[in-house]
């Protein structure tokens, strides 16, 4: 299904994302699933249990997989909406291209955000929201480490406060159901942990729709992104004629 790239309202940013999620539910809960449910559920485990090893191992499998299907999953949205085909293989088999200096980012800015709580606390959540689309901005630009925080810096320049409303409000819509489904799922012997474990790993990854699409709207209304990749498309779409007019006739 192709999407209108254009510049959305604050609504618009959230009904999109709700709409992308829907359309694509299995691609994107079983890119999310694959990783979230076995992580989500030995976390589970290790805490009813107290288990402090398990707890680690939970931990450093967090810590290793959830940033590749971070990757994949922004990979995975970010074709959808650029309506380009796309499967779970091939979410995952594109994440070693760009995983490595992905995680230095990511490492990065959880770093200098850390130190900007440490300081006054109000420096680290100030560029917690500037840095919120360095997410896409690696994918989609292939620009990385203190480049990719200046470019989500930038696009984020003069919103701010719009920008910490919709992920305020797109994770307040993701996490009450998932709260809600939780509380009933804590009934359920042994399977109940699974389905929590589910339950929570699609709930987040509403807000990663949520910030995709909200980079895409940035780019539209700061340079014409839409305008530039319709004349992309056309200038593919010419080649591609090209190159079939240049073949020769099969002969009779």
């Amino acid at each position: 299904m192709a999407y209108n790239i254009r510049p959305l309202s604050f609504g618009e940013i959230l009904d999109s994302a709700f709409g992308v999620f829907r359309d694509n539910f299995a691609l994107l809960a079983g890119i999310a699933l694959v990783v979230g449910v076995p992580v989500e559920t030995l976390t589970s485990v290790a805490a009813k249990a107290h288990s402090g090893a398990l707890f680690i191992i939970g931990s450093v499998l967090a810590l290793i997989f959830e940033p590749v299907m971070l990757v994949a999953f922004t990979i995975a949205v970010a074709s959808i909406y650029l309506d380009r085909p796309v499967t779970i293989g091939d979410a995952y088999r594109s994440v070693g291209k760009v995983f490595t200096p992905f995680f230095g980012t990511l490492l990065l800015a959880d770093l200098l955000i850390m130190l900007g709580v440490l300081a006054l606390v109000v420096p680290g959540i100030y560029f917690g929201i500037c840095w919120s689309l360095a997410f896409p901005v690696m994918i989609v630009e292939h620009r990385f480490g203190m480049t990719a925080l200046r470019r989500s810096r930038q696009l984020v320049t003069g919103v701010w406060w719009r920008t910490v409303g919709i992920f305020l409000v797109a994770a307040l819509i993701a996490r009450i159901p998932a709260l809600v489904l939780s509380m009933v799922w804590s009934f359920i012997p042994i399977l109940g942990t699974v389905l929590t474990a589910a339950t929570s790993s699609i709930a987040e990854t509403y807000s990663l729709v949520v910030i995709v699409i909200y980079y895409f709207d940035r780019r539209c209304r700061i340079e014409d992104f839409d305008l530039r990749l319709l004349a992309e498309q056309i200038r593919a779409q010419g080649a591609v004629d090209i190159a079939a007019t240049a073949q020769p006739a099969p002969a009779n």
